[in-house]
């Protein structure tokens, strides 16, 4: 008899899905366009007009789309010299920190991103070859960072919750 030993992994919800299909979306988008343009490129001697900045704005897309997902598995680059100096409500203390200066770092990214988006609106800013609007492009990205910012408040408030050693 097969013994099923496969433990209960949380499945990601409507939202992570949703962020997990545009992401992948957006790297498909890039791929596409960077292999239509070096075809055209070397084989017909025609690039794809303002390829460059399509990929640009997929490519900053990717990334905020992708920085709530990875916020909220706790999935961004860390150093962890001095775990070992913490235990217990030591260590949820320490994770607190951490994550109230990402939800600072996190709402300062918002903020700027949404004066940029202002400011796009503002003055008409667009691309040079396409001339695709800038203000889209920077309010979409607020969005994506404020999401992320409301994702770490979460983590904090959840860390604040928990009882016992785990953190």
């Amino acid at each position: 008899m097969i013994e099923n030993t496969d433990t209960a992994t949380p499945q990601p919800d409507g939202l992570s899905r949703f962020l997990g299909w545009l992401s992948a979306l957006f790297v498909g988008l890039i791929v596409v366009i960077t292999f239509a343009d070096v075809l055209g490129r070397y084989v017909f001697s025609a690039p794809v007009r303002g390829s460059v900045e399509v990929i640009e704005f997929a490519m900053a897309l990717v990334i905020f789309t992708a920085l709530p997902l990875v916020t909220r598995s706790r999935g961004h680059v860390t150093v962890s010299l001095i775990d070992s100096w913490f235990s217990g409500v030591w260590q949820r203390a320490k994770q607190v920190l951490c994550d109230a200066i990402s939800s600072v770092a996190l709402g300062l990214l918002t903020w700027r991103l949404g004066l940029q988006g202002l400011e796009d609106l503002k003055t008409g800013a667009s691309t040079v070859v396409l001339n695709l609007p800038l203000a889209p492009l920077s309010f979409a990205l607020t969005a994506f960072a404020a999401l992320s910012t409301l994702v770490v408040l979460m983590l904090i408030f959840n860390t604040l919750r928990q009882t016992g050693e785990t953190a």
